[in-house]
């Protein structure tokens, strides 16, 4: 096993184990390029980022001649907002901005009534140009597992590496090691030093979020960095999720979508995507579960 050298990217830690027997100089090569690749990544399409492509797409509300990049993150987005009826929406960004949901991720709500915009109606994506009528694009709700997805790419079709995981500050994707599926442990929501479950990974994603974290309170109300794309509120009605999916953007995806909608409001479409889903109940102290979590 080799752990190549952690990055920095995406305000988290990035680290990679490769379990397969490859020489140091062919990891060292794999890491150079998993490091530019995660690099490129962050520059363009961090919103934190003033010259990053999601930013130039928000000051000036188009995009001439995008990327191919550009444009299927964009539609990922899309897909989300479909597949999770309208929960998901990654026009939050101009919310995020007003309550200074920002770097190193303060809060203080200045504006209490802010419209979020339907995408499928403010956003238009061609090959010639992308055009924002309103709202902000925040891609911080899947960027992480698009690019886990990204590299788990880059290691099998490039490297022919098939046994590895990929570790982006708890957002994760794993094939196998040895054959065997990838044990991992489920951290407790507001404690990191007491390790709730073991669970494991074959070939998927895994994500994780809470309402426990990245929150302060305002006069009214306590407030976390998920926000409702209906309401422009933040809710704390779960404690943690867990979630695995074929795709580590899928995972990050509804780890943020279920802490805002129950997982009984999604079951069908959970089972259609093999999303599998567990919650923590810390006053009850058990988790339930969404398919064969564990």
């Amino acid at each position: 096993m080799i752990t190549l050298p952690s990055i920095e990217a995406l305000d988290t830690h990035w680290w990679i184990e490769i379990f397969d027997n490859i020489s140091r100089e062919k990891a060292q090569t794999t890491y150079e390029s998993l490091r530019f690749t995660i690099k490129h990544f962050d520059e363009q399409y961090s919103h934190f980022r003033h010259k990053s492509t999601i930013s130039n797409l928000n000051d000036s509300g188009f995009l001439l001649e995008p990327d191919h990049m550009t444009i299927d993150l964009l539609q990922y987005g899309l897909n989300l907002y479909h597949q999770t009826n309208g929960v998901f929406n990654f026009l939050v960004g101009e919310t995020s901005e007003k309550k200074d949901y920002n770097t190193p991720y303060t809060f203080t709500p200045n504006d209490e009534s802010v419209n979020i915009p339907d995408p499928t109606q403010v956003l238009s994506i061609t090959q010639e140009k992308i055009l924002l009528a309103h709202g902000h694009v925040d891609i911080g709700g899947y960027g992480k597992g698009y690019l886990i997805d990204m590299l788990a790419y880059e290691l099998k079709n490039t490297y022919q590496i098939s046994e590895f995981l990929i570790n982006a500050g708890g957002d994760m994707y794993a094939t196998t090691k040895d054959g065997q599926p990838v044990k991992i442990q489920l951290e407790h929501p507001t404690d990191s030093d007491v390790v709730l479950a073991d669970t494991s990974l074959c070939n998927e994603g895994f994500a994780a979020s809470t309402t426990s974290k990245r929150h302060l309170e305002s006069i009214h109300m306590t407030h976390h960095h998920v926000v409702d794309s209906k309401t422009g509120e933040s809710h704390n009605n779960a404690l943690g999720i867990y979630v695995k999916a074929p795709k580590a953007a899928i995972a990050d995806a509804w780890a943020t979508t279920l802490l805002i909608s129950s997982p009984a409001n999604h079951a069908l479409t959970l089972q259609k995507h093999s999303v599998k889903v567990a919650t923590y109940n810390e006053q009850e102290k058990k988790f339930n579960e969404w398919g064969k979590f564990f």
